[in-house]
């Protein structure tokens, strides 16, 4: 294998691609966001991992098409894993592309059939005047055929099935990857979140790429224009507060409640503030959020930090008697992670009671919009040493689709992707956004996660 960065600077985060035969580092150029650098895995006729510099803590995996098989091959601690057009079985009748097919293609490749390969992979003229522009201008067609025949001979009727994949993109149009072999191979042998795209086998990598990647300043400008009416709509999350609170006066006796420092990630309008100072009272308090939050006046001492918790706390290194966060860390580029280093993060006999959702939440959403959050299970939290989990499910009925809607508005959620990414959204969904025919009603899946440091 190859590695190729199309970005790289100090960031912490990287976008790690694996790409699809007969593509490189030029084919997913427009595959960049802000505060994540880039890299693109190619040529996979020697199968040995390059691997990654050590300044990045979180990776996200995204494989196309021949890219997923070679990605499932790698041992990568990634944060998040999205399969594209294709599946960890590529070489198989049933799970990838025919036997037969794949064979054929390889022992007859020719400058000629590779030109008719991407034809089919595009789709139509248009694609593929695009597609071509990415493409490298002189292939070399012995070298493609020799990583086809290398593929095929190590991948028949294996594949790893310990790898846990978080979502896989199903181009409905695909005349490279069989449509129906991709979903029986996600729908029987994963549990990934399965999107289907109305597009051929070349789909918009860099949209997929945002869609699976929440921006820091999408989701504080949301929350920012909530921030009056969350308090009012916000009916699960409040639920939520109770239950942390509840969990805090068992944990703290009543005549012992005065604790050193407390740190609280994502404040916001101070819901979670209003429980918590009813059962502990602190001598420091910080307060992390991607916003301006108000003055909340329950410590003697008090730092507001407007920034990423995420990036914030791992650069900080500090520790507190207790840390407390209400439905905030599903935002988060890696969540599971997150929950993992918290303890490092306490003091001896320190406390962190956590919530977040995981899989399920607002999913009468799936089939209107494609989700910038991709929720954990509870099993991936639940796997985590040390930490004691409780879960529940609340689902909310409205008059009207618009109240729905409203609703969302009110708690700071969009029900929609930003607008750069509409064309990919509308295919994933089928039919733009409409009020007629939307839900009514929205089922929340929150989880409480309690870490103590004995």
């Amino acid at each position: 294998m190859k590695i190729d960065f199309i970005k790289r600077g100090a960031e912490t985060r990287l976008i790690l691609i694996f790409a699809g035969w007969s593509t490189d580092a030029r084919f997913y150029s427009e595959c960049i966001v802000d505060g994540w650098d880039t890299a693109v895995i190619y040529d996979y006729r020697d199968m040995a991992f390059p691997g990654i510099p050590a300044q990045y803590t979180t990776v996200f995996v995204f494989a196309y098409s021949l890219g997923v098989w070679v990605a499932s091959k790698c041992d990568i601690d990634a944060a998040l894993r999205v399969a594209v057009c294709g599946t960890p079985a590529p070489v198989s009748d049933y799970l990838g592309i025919p036997e037969h097919i794949f064979s054929g293609t390889a022992t007859g490749l020719s400058a000629a059939s590779l030109s008719k390969f991407h034809r089919r992979m595009a789709g139509d003229r248009a694609s593929y005047e695009r597609m071509t522009r990415l493409l490298a201008k002189d292939p070399d067609v012995d070298s493609l055929k020799e990583e086809l025949i290398s593929i095929s001979a190590q991948s028949k009727g294996e594949w790893n099935s310990s790898m846990r994949w978080h979502r896989a993109y199903v181009a409905m149009k695909d005349n490279i990857f069989p449509v129906e072999n991709q979903i029986r191979f996600w729908s029987e042998f994963s549990d990934a979140q399965v999107i289907r795209l109305q597009s051929p086998h070349y789909v918009d990598l860099a949209s997929v790429v945002r869609q699976c990647i929440p921006v820091c300043a999408d989701i504080g400008h949301g929350f920012s224009r909530a921030v009056s009416s969350y308090n009012k709509n916000a009916v699960v999350q409040k639920e939520v507060c109770q239950r942390i609170e509840e969990i805090l006066a068992g944990h703290f006796t009543p005549g012992n409640r005065s604790v050193g420092s407390l740190l609280e990630i994502g404040a916001g309008s101070g819901m979670l503030t209003e429980h918590w100072c009813r059962v502990l009272c602190p001598d420091s308090a910080t307060y992390v959020d991607l916003v301006d939050m108000p003055k909340f006046n329950k410590a003697n001492i008090e730092q507001y930090v407007v920034e990423d918790a995420e990036l914030w706390l791992e650069k900080s290194g500090g520790k507190f008697d207790v840390i407390v966060s209400a439905s905030t860390i599903q935002w988060f580029a890696d969540p599971v992670g997150f929950v993992r280093s918290v303890r490092s993060h306490l003091n001896a006999g320190g406390i962190a009671v956590l919530s977040t959702f995981v899989s399920g939440n607002l999913e009468q959403l799936d089939s209107i919009r494609t989700s910038p959050v991709i929720y954990r299970s509870a099993a991936e939290y639940g796997a985590i040493p040390g930490v004691v989990v409780e879960q529940w499910t609340r689902t909310l009925t409205f008059e009207t689709s618009r109240d729905m809607l409203m609703h969302l508005l009110n708690t700071g959620v969009s029900p929609r992707s930003k607008s750069k990414d509409k064309k990919t959204e509308a295919e994933a969904s089928g039919n733009p956004l409409r009020i007629a025919g939307l839900p009514t009603s929205l089922t929340y899946t929150p989880l409480i996660l309690v870490i103590e440091n004995k």
